[in-house]
């Protein structure tokens, strides 16, 4: 049964995650003790993602930040970077880099180009400075030497992230190559490995899940985004009034100053006003000035007047970076929410829908146990996630066992029907068959030996054409053979004595007669397989495989349709161990000595061998089943 919904394996997950965030933690803190020029903290999370997929990786990522964020709170808004190097190891994962070491600078080099926004986030985080971090001392020479600073950040970070990525991918590979393969196969359905070759097996850009982590992804970054602009309107606000307010305030303190203080005291005062605040640029006083785009002026006129100048650039700056903290935190976590809501998707709509419409393309309709084995496979699909999905996993079942009930009856009926039309078509023959009084049994007789040699054939592979509707149907069919019989007069048909060539001339005749009673019943009935090889028996079966004497248009080999040839065999074969007025019965040694000697004359020779070999199935069928 696959199980879709599991405490047991929720429990297996945290585990993971668990073991994911201790691993990062751990070779972390080795790397700040040994004071190596590297960070080691992601280990764990590719692990992770390799073996749990992209959720459980997210969530190790993130968690492994949060938890940094109480030691080094710049280690906090890492998280997101941390999350989208999982991403980076679950993809590389599915292409395959973890089965040869050989791959793995497929993931490396994601890695390489993930660590440019990793720059870009420190540039934002540390106020537009070299971020202090294990590679300040060469971003520190690069700026020095005349490099802006955020392309020293990047330069600095390339020739850190390019050995610590490295030894990270090589440790998280040999961790994965010793994890049992009992414990990394419990995740496969986690990880959605179970399911990813069926799913590429269907169109893969319109499937449920692609739907669903779209749609997840972008509501998580437009929620973010919105979040971000909302605080960067608040807080800038905020700040400019905090501001005002702190300027209106030095405002009054250096205009009372100015009444009670010389002019060097006050040019000392305002010095240490200005130094104590740094967004403030000057205090002037008496002075009303205009402010700027990238500052403010804050002017009081009494009791003297002062303009105080403070910075707008200094406030955006500090608004920027703290939304670029809000985005890269919120970002991040709204990341591992999306992946746990996409884990949790996938289990409880996408792979339960998937499973049950991967059944249904497979239900095997065309046999009663092919619909039980398909019908006990859906009912296999334990299937509970307490909502509307469970319920037609439910309508499912109910409707397949509808449907198998419905064809059983169906072929119950079709099986009556087929049996009552054979019955039918003996009776017809036999019809035919008591107008002659010297052919008891013959419809009969001719029909058992047409399918056997038909079956052998097949058997053999000598006739492509035939398979098992062929042979059923030739069963059907032969009886007609000689039905335009019906149409000779019983003075011909019952003659005890050889016919005169007039007599026998419309004796032939009745292979004509049977094959136009036949068009007229396909034309009223409609054309159907038996009908079409009744036709070709009855108007053929007289022809030799030479063209040298056959009947009514001596065609010659394969020219003679395959039922035909097949009818010729076992019609003559009945015809001489029978007796009749004008002749004793050969012996079956006599019949079979005379159909082999006209094989390739008469008869197709591959029909005759067909024939031939099974000698004791024929005298069986004379003896017992069909015995006059």
């Amino acid at each position: 049964m696959k199980t879709f919904v599991s405490a047991h394996k929720l429990v297996q997950i945290t585990i993971l995650i668990v073991i994911g965030i201790v691993i990062n933690r751990l070779l972390a803190d080795l790397a700040i003790h040994f004071e190596l020029p590297l960070y080691l903290d992601s280990v764990g999370t590719v692990v992770v993602a390799v073996i749990g997929g992209f959720s459980p990786g997210a969530i190790v990522g993130f968690l492994t930040n949060f938890i940094g964020g109480f030691v080094d709170s710049s280690t906090f808004y890492y998280g997101t970077i941390n999350v989208m190097i999982a991403v980076c190891a679950g993809i590389a994962a599915r292409r395959g880099a973890f089965h040869k070491i050989t791959r793995l600078p497929m993931l490396l080099g994601m890695l390489m180009i993930l660590s440019i926004p990793c720059s870009v986030l420190s540039y934002f985080l540390f106020d537009f400075k070299i971020a202090e971090n294990v590679v300040t001392p060469i971003a520190t020479a690069l700026h020095e030497s005349g490099l802006p600073v955020l392309l020293s950040q990047i330069l600095a970070d390339f020739c850190t992230e390019i050995p610590d990525k490295s030894i990270s991918i090589i440790v998280a590979y040999v961790l994965i190559r010793l994890t049992p393969r009992w414990f990394a196969k419990a995740f496969d359905s986690v990880s959605g490995r179970s399911h990813e070759d069926r799913y590429r097996s269907k169109n893969e850009i319109h499937t449920l899940k692609a739907q669903v982590t779209a749609l997840l992804f972008v509501s998580s970054f437009a929620l973010a985004v919105v979040a971000t602009a909302v605080a960067y309107k608040t807080y800038s606000e905020a700040e400019i009034h905090e501001t005002t307010l702190l300027a209106e305030s030095v405002n009054r303190l250096v205009s009372d100053a100015i009444q009670n203080a010389d002019s060097a005291t006050l040019h000392e005062y305002i010095h240490d006003l200005k130094g104590k605040h740094p967004r403030i640029l000057t205090i002037t006083p008496g002075m009303h000035e205009t402010g700027k785009w990238d500052v403010s002026i804050v002017c009081t006129e009494a009791p003297n007047p002062v303009c105080t100048k403070f910075s707008l650039a200094a406030i955006r700056i500090s608004v920027v970076l703290f939304c670029t903290k809000i985005f890269s935190t919120l970002f991040g976590l709204l990341l591992a929410i999306v992946f746990t809501a996409i884990l949790i998707a996938n289990r409880k709509v996408v792979y339960p829908i998937h499973e049950m419409t991967l059944e249904m393309d497979n239900f095997a309709y065309d046999s009663s146990r092919g619909r039980r084995e398909s019908i006990n496979q859906i009912k296999g699909l334990e299937v509970v996630t307490g909502n509307e999905i469970e319920n037609l996993h439910s309508a499912i079942i109910k409707a397949v066992e509808e449907i198998d009930l419905y064809i059983n009856k169906s072929e119950y009926q079709a099986a009556s029907i087929a049996a009552l039309q054979t019955n039918i078509i003996t009776v017809l023959g036999d019809m035919v068959e008591n107008r002659d009084e010297t052919t008891g049994g013959h419809v009969r007789r001719t029909a058992a030996y047409a399918e056997l040699i038909a079956r052998e054939l097949k058997d053999r592979g000598k006739e492509p054409e035939i398979d098992d509707a062929f042979i059923s149907t030739i069963a059907v069919a032969a009886p007609l053979h000689d039905i335009g019989k019906i149409n000779i007069s019983d003075v011909i048909l019952n003659k005890p004595g050889k016919l005169t060539d007039e007599e026998f001339a419309e004796m032939k005749k009745h292979t004509v007669y049977g094959r136009d009673m036949l068009v007229r019943a396909s034309k009223n009935l409609g054309e159907t397989a038996y009908l079409k090889m009744a036709k070709e028996i009855a108007y053929s079966h007289h022809e030799w495989w030479d063209g040298s004497r056959g009947y009514p248009e001596r065609l010659k080999g394969k020219d003679i349709p395959l039922s035909a040839r097949i009818m010729a065999v076992a019609d003559v074969y009945d015809a001489l161990v029978s007796e009749r007025p004008y002749k004793k019965a050969f012996s079956v040694d006599e019949a079979i000595r005379i159909i082999t000697e006209e094989s390739g004359t008469h008869f197709d020779p591959e029909v005759v061998n067909a024939f031939v070999k099974n000698r004791e199935t024929v005298e069986q069928i004379m003896k017992t089943k069909f015995e006059d």
